[in-house]
């Protein structure tokens, strides 16, 4: 479910009316990645600091305004934005935001990502802002058509029970109600990190040895992909927990994974390739990338 817009109600004869055509600044990294995957480039005049990634070569140098908690007010309006797409709670929204949303008459739309659900929502809204609504609906369509085959396809098979630790510095894991959970599901796994609690719960290695995970995932997003014996797995294989004795212990590279994005029938496949036990491979397409 999206936040509500903030759309200026006056007229103001003393600001200048933006250039044609819809020109979005975007702070979500999820969302930028998103207007690039319907087709709706061309529409981005502004971006975050952690967006240029999601970018083609072509638009590497648009201007950078910040991200959402440090927002540069003056290369802001120097845009001329028609649209801001954010992601906040609702309290946490500058009131000097919404106030220069409403005189120099930019809307604010304030996304939310927090399941599978969502992110169709958000992908509908970017595709109305950005005049792409037919492309947004087309690649809604495919890829939900892709996921069905995806659960058709694991639906009858073993649930194999997954730990995914997503910082292991911090021992964060993936907890309930996250799109990470809901796509462990989708792939054919039990997410049993969601019996420690909803969102992203941090745990201790004896917490880990209780969910006697028989797939641990680490997230080791935009390294290396893993090789055979590698050294980042040595302090998880010394664990006594089936994933380990089963040789079922992966590294998660393709940073991909943790934006929510139109990608989501390859992650989702990247992740059943684990959880059935297929080794991870060097090839792009494996790891979601396009």
């Amino acid at each position: 479910m999206l936040a509500g817009l903030f759309i200026s109600a006056c007229d103001r004869s003393d600001v200048a009316a933006p250039p044609p055509g819809p020109r979005i600044v975007s702070t979500v990294p999820a969302a930028t990645l998103n207007l690039v995957q319907i087709g709706a480039v061309d529409s981005l005049v502004g971006v975050s600091k952690f967006d240029t990634l999601f970018l083609p070569e072509s638009k590497q140098n648009l201007p950078i305004v910040g991200d959402y908690e440090n927002l540069n007010y003056e290369r802001l309006m120097s845009l001329r934005p028609s649209v801001l797409v954010i992601q906040t709670s609702e309290p946490r929204m500058p009131a000097r935001l919404k106030d220069l949303a409403s005189k120099r008459r930019f809307e604010i739309v304030n996304i939310r990502l927090e399941a599978v659900g969502d992110l169709w929502n958000v992908v509908q809204t970017l595709g109305c802002i950005s005049g792409r609504e037919a492309g947004a609906d087309a690649a809604i369509a495919r890829a939900q058509r892709e996921l069905v085959e995806i659960v058709e396809q694991y639906k009858d098979q073993p649930k194999p029970r997954v730990v995914y630790i997503v910082f292991s510095e911090s021992l964060m894991i993936v907890g309930g109600e996250t799109i990470l959970d809901e796509m462990i599901t989708m792939a054919g796994g039990e997410n049993v990190g969601a019996q420690v609690g909803n969102g992203w719960p941090v745990i201790n290695m004896e917490a880990l040895v209780k969910l006697n995970p028989d797939v641990l995932l680490i997230g080791k997003p935009d390294e290396p992909p893993q090789r055979s014996n590698d050294p980042r797995l040595a302090t998880w294989q010394r664990m006594n927990i089936p994933a380990v004795r089963n040789k079922r212990v992966f590294l998660v590279t393709d940073g991909g994974i943790h934006v929510a994005s139109l990608q989501l029938p390859q992650q989702v496949r990247m992740l059943a390739d684990m959880i059935h036990k297929k080794a991870p491979s060097s090839d792009p397409a494996s790891r979601g990338e396009q």
